[in-house]
């Protein structure tokens, strides 16, 4: 009768501590609890899938148009152009100008001109970034002409997958130099061997500062 009154207990492993060999020692397996995890009521109504999407803070960029992007970032245009060299090898990126950059943030104070930027740019092929380009500065202009030409040593069908990223930063010799925008353009959705030109409106960086780049050449 008295086994019959005692009280319930959680189902326990009883068995004695054993001792597994592993070559040469011997690992202890503790005695294991079964317990029935707890879930609450309201745990699926306190789910919140917003939280959790890629970026739930901005919309789309590939779904909205140059015109689009142009009158919600307000961030100025990139004309640039590519073209694979099928006899050498190599991929060809033009930077030519850029139109309507907006004028410079200074962060910290130090920026004695904030009536014109300084801009250049930066190209690499993603998601390398280690291996990039840069263009001469243009001195105090929202409206930069760079006409430079670059070239990346890259296979042809290795050059289909990779992303062309081009960021436009202002120079600023006496603090960090501030990202303008950037365009990505993903390289299997044009004909590289024909080649083209584009205008691409310029969205935000993620990457907001560059510190002070001993490559950036002043240009007149």
């Amino acid at each position: 009768l008295e086994a019959l009154r005692r009280p319930s207990s959680p189902l326990v492993d009883l068995k004695p501590i054993e001792f597994w060999a592993i070559g040469s020692k011997k690992e202890i397996v503790q005695p294991r609890i079964f317990r029935k995890a707890y879930v609450p009521e309201d745990y699926f109504r306190k789910f919140e899938p917003r939280l959790y999407s890629v970026d739930s803070s901005s919309d789309d960029v590939d779904s909205l148009t140059d015109e689009e992007i142009l009158s919600k970032y307000q961030l100025g245009m990139l004309h640039f152009s590519t073209q694979y060299d099928l006899l050498h090898n190599y991929l060809i990126v033009r930077v030519i100008e850029a139109r309507d950059l907006p004028p410079p943030i200074s962060y910290d104070g130090s920026r004695q001109d904030m009536a014109h930027s300084n801009p250049y740019v930066k190209m690499c092929l993603l998601p390398d970034q280690k291996n990039s380009r840069q263009t001469g500065v243009k001195r105090k202009t929202q409206n930069p002409v760079f006409e430079e030409r670059y070239t990346f040593e890259i296979p042809f069908l290795e050059a289909e997958r990779r992303t062309l990223l081009l960021t436009v930063v202002d120079f600023d010799k006496f603090s960090r130099h501030c990202v303008i925008g950037k365009v990505a353009m993903s390289l299997n959705e044009v004909d590289l061997v024909k080649g083209g030109h584009w205008w691409k409106a310029l969205i935000t960086s993620s990457q907001v500062i560059y510190e002070f780049d001993s490559m950036a050449k002043i240009s007149d």
